[in-house]
């Protein structure tokens, strides 16, 4: 299986194990800045979210603002785990509501199911985010690391 694509940031801090040359690493780093992150004021939830989703959206993007990682091209996820956190809160709400218990038949609730599988997602898209507390400690290292990458002087193609 393929390994994901990593930052040529991220590879040089972990020593250019990929023995890159300068040239390469140049033009990777160059083609990267084009995504770099824009402003929350550009960070619209789509027109399809709900108000309650909206509200999730925009929280999210402006807790992430200051990490800097997130662009236009994140909207879509964003919008996803902020739909996705508002039908777990209904679920959760229902089963507040109802008990664990089908009263009806006595076994566990069909929503304890759904519960499960949304909250599996919520875990899945926050750590493409940053949003769980392991995630932000790689994000962490990697801003860390940059700051003080010794393994391969990246200041040519930074300071931009």
């Amino acid at each position: 299986m393929a390994r994901p694509a990593k930052s040529i940031k991220i590879q040089m801090i972990e020593g250019n194990t990929n023995n890159k040359t300068r040239e390469e690493i140049t033009k990777r780093a160059k083609a990267e800045e084009k995504f770099d992150v824009v402003s929350s004021e550009h960070m619209q939830p789509p027109v399809y979210l709900g108000g309650d989703s909206k509200k999730v959206f925009r929280k999210i993007v402006k807790i992430m603002e200051p990490v800097g990682i997130l662009n236009e091209a994140d909207i879509d996820l964003i919008a996803t785990y902020a739909d996705t956190q508002v039908v777990y809160t209904q679920v959760m709400e229902h089963l507040a509501m109802e008990g664990v218990i089908d009263p009806n038949t006595g076994n566990p609730s069909k929503f304890i199911g759904e519960r499960n599988k949304l909250a599996e997602l919520m875990r899945k898209l926050g750590d493409k985010m940053g949003l769980s507390p392991q995630a932000r400690a790689q994000i962490a290292n990697t801003i860390a690391g940059l700051s003080n990458a010794g393994k391969e002087d990246v200041s040519e193609w930074d300071q931009n």
